[in-house]
C-alpha cells in the first residue's frame, strides 16, 4: 500500500509537504513528517488526531500501541493493516503530544483533503475525538457516535466539518464513522451512559467496514 509522496501531493502551491514549516512548534518537536498512507480506491481510510512517539520515530501512522489496536479490531473483519488507509488531521506530532492548535489543524487540514481527494476512500474512519471534531462537527463524541447510527447519519455535513473539505463533502459526498480512541486510557473508560467505551469501538468499526463493503 503507497505512502503518499511529496510529488503525489504537491498541487498545494507547489511546497514540497515533506519539508513543510508552516507550524513553528511542530518543526521544532518533530523527527520527520508522517505521511499518509493510501487505502485503495472505495476502501477505509483511518484518520487520527496527531502521530505519536512511534509513529514520529517510524515515520509510519498508528504504529503504536493504539495502532495496534485498531489493527486487531479491523482483522477481525478480515482486513490486514494493509487492507485500510492511514492518515492524521496533523501530520506532526505536536510537543509532549498535546492536542494540535487550531492553527496546526488549519495548516495541515489543506493536505488531508487533497489526500482525500486522490485517494476516494469510500468511507472514514475517525479514531478519537479531535478526528470527528474537524470531520463530522463538534460536540460530545458519544453524541456524534449517536447521530452516525441513525438513517443517513454517515454523510459528512458540509456545514459541520472542516472548511477545507467542504467542498468534497458537498460535490462528491463523504462517508466517516466517528469511534472512541484506541489508546489504553481511552478505551477501558466508559461512555456517559456507562457502557464501556472499547464496545462502542467495536461496534463502530462493524459500522465502516460494512459501510465499505456494501456494493454501490
Amino acid at each position: 500500500m503507497p505512502r503518499l509522496s511529496a510529488v503525489g501531493i504537491s498541487g498545494l502551491a507547489g511546497e514540497d509537504v515533506n519539508e513543510c514549516i508552516r507550524c513553528p512548534a511542530l518543526c521544532a518537536s518533530r523527527n520527520q513528517i508522517v505521511m499518509p498512507t493510501a487505502a485503495t480506491v472505495g476502501g477505509l481510510l483511518a484518520i487520527g488526531e496527531a502521530p505519536g512517539e512511534k509513529e514520529d520515530e517510524m515515520g509510519v501512522g498508528f504504529a503504536g500501541q493504539a495502532g495496534k489496536t485498531l489493527d486487531r479490531l479491523l482483522a477481525e473483519h478480515g482486513i490486514g493493516r494493509e487492507g485500510y488507509g492511514r492518515a492524521n488531521i496533523c501530520r506532526c506530532r505536536p510537543p509532549e503530544n498535546r492536542k494540535p492548535t487550531r492553527a496546526e489543524v488549519d495548516a495541515c487540514m489543506p493536505y488531508l483533503a487533497e489526500f482525500i481527494e486522490q485517494t476516494r476512500p469510500r468511507v472514514l474512519l475517525l479514531v478519537g475525538g479531535t478526528a470527528a471534531a474537524h470531520i463530522v462537527g463538534t460536540g460530545s463524541l458519544a453524541r456524534r457516535i449517536e447521530m452516525s447510527r441513525s438513517p443517513g447519519g454517515t454523510w459528512v455535513d458540509p456545514a459541520m466539518c472542516h472548511p477545507a473539505l467542504r467542498s468534497l463533502a458537498a460535490q462528491r459526498g463523504l462517508l466517516a464513522v466517528p469511534m472512541p480512541h484506541t489508546s489504553g486510557l481511552a478505551w477501558n473508560r466508559k461512555t456517559p451512559a456507562g457502557e464501556p467505551w472499547s464496545e462502542v469501538g467495536k461496534r463502530q468499526v462493524a459500522l465502516a467496514v460494512e459501510l465499505a463493503q456494501r456494493e454501490g
